[in-house]
């Protein structure tokens, strides 16, 4: 019985193979199934590019954001800023979870070279941190991470956008200023620029400026306070837990624990609402193409009706017959998806390559880093989400076969030998 249904099987197959490569009365089906193919694998891949590229932009912009905000933030409940910064920090120490805390200053500033000016985001802390935050210390074009010596490390962009580079003094111009009988006069010091350095986000590089934290709240007119701790921890996906930990230990003190989770939920959010979409419009692009197949494969029952008469005719049961046309269209979902992702996965991996080559031959801007605010395309592949698109190209493939499949044995075998 086994070897009965595997000759059944692969007779089955022998005659969609056939049925795949069409006589000369049949072209028009064959360019339909080149379209279908075409259109299958283009899809996939596009499908796939689109994904790995959607989830590098994520996976690049959160751990930017991160690793340069910490992923615990312990803020004041009260304006005058964390007064217990040591005690604060000892408690930190000795929690095992905890890699560095530091506390920080920070507020909005007008910087100045010495004939431009642009906002910016001055940021304190003490000098001996900046080299423990490490997308910092180890992103450096340009000098030292150096905060001693009113020294001050700033971005790459605003160094570009104030015409200075490292040992020119930079002018900072605070809101909180003096006041005097004439009202309130604008702080202003004259720092040097230490170092320069470009992480790859254009928010970052283009705005924020490393100080010392005593010098900032001296230029802020601050005492001896913090405006928030920022911890790094050893696993950033467990901040959730490790976040009711900390504010457990700290429920003595006046302040508010905030992880990374929060303090950027609306961006996450942003961007898997995003990825969702593009992959259902992407998706679409399967269910068009799906439709080239059932219009293909309805023009192969009708050109080949005389021959499943005959098939018929000779004992051939419905359901084989059926099987038949479901096995053409299943071929060519299945090597149109094959190619598809291995198109897709080549563009994927180099996808910033591609970038730059289409922007020096056509001289056009892709991935404006002003509006996106990564430098680079960025791509990362997630396996099971490949698999995911495949099986939903194929199985949208052997879908559409039902269609024609059901109209292929419709006919009476007699009615339509009579007719031909």
């Amino acid at each position: 019985m086994t070897e009965r249904k595997l000759r059944k099987f692969l007779l089955e197959l022998w005659i969609s193979k056939r049925y795949l490569k069409p006589r000369g009365k049949e072209g028009f089906f064959s360019v339909i199934t080149l379209i279908s193919f075409l259109g299958i694998s283009s899809s996939v891949a596009v499908l796939v590019v689109v994904m790995s590229v959607m989830n590098g932009f994520r996976t690049e912009l959160i751990n930017k954001i991160v690793n340069i905000n910490g992923h615990i933030l312990i803020y004041p409940m009260q304006q005058e800023g964390i007064k217990d910064v040591k005690s604060i920090q000892q408690i930190l120490k000795e929690t095992k979870e905890v890699v560095e805390s530091m506390p920080m200053i920070e507020a909005q500033v007008l910087a100045m070279g010495e004939s431009q000016s642009s906002g910016a985001l001055l940021r304190g802390i003490p000098p001996n941190d900046i080299s423990k935050i490490n997308i910092i210390s180890s992103n450096i074009i340009s000098g030292k991470d150096n905060l001693s010596n009113d020294g001050v490390v700033i971005g790459s962009r605003l160094a570009s956008s104030l015409g200075i580079s490292v040992g020119d003094n930079i002018t900072l111009m605070s809101p909180r200023g003096i006041s005097s009988p004439f009202g309130t006069i604008p702080r202003s010091y004259s720092y040097d620029v230490s170092g320069i350095f470009e992480i790859g986000m254009t928010d970052y590089d283009s705005s924020v400026i490393f100080i010392n934290i005593s010098l900032a709240q001296e230029f802020l007119n601050l005492g001896n306070v913090a405006g928030v701790i920022q911890v790094f921890v050893d696993n950033p996906d467990k901040s959730i837990s490790y976040r009711e930990k900390i504010d457990d230990d700290l429920s003595e003190y006046n302040v508010i624990i905030r992880d990374w989770t929060q303090t950027n939920a609306n961006l996450r959010e942003m961007l898997l609402v995003e990825r969702n979409v593009m992959f259902l419009i992407f998706s679409l692009l399967l269910i068009i193409t799906g439709l080239n197949i059932i219009s293909g494969l309805i023009i192969l029952v009708k050109d080949r009706s005389k021959e499943i008469s005959i098939l018929r005719a000779m004992g051939m049961n419905k359901l084989s017959i059926a099987r038949l046309f479901v096995y053409t269209g299943a071929k060519i979902g299945f090597f149109a998806t094959i190619v598809g992702l291995f198109i897709g996965i080549l563009v994927s991996v180099y996808v910033e390559e591609i970038r730059l080559f289409i922007m020096s031959v056509l001289d056009i801007t892709l991935f404006n880093p002003e509006v996106l605010y990564l430098i680079t395309m960025p791509s990362e592949i997630h396996i099971p989400e490949v698999i995911s698109i495949a099986l939903l190209s194929f199985i949208l493939s052997i879908v559409s076969t039902i269609y024609p499949a059901v109209r292929s044995v419709s006919k009476d075998p007699a009615e339509a030998l009579r007719n031909d």
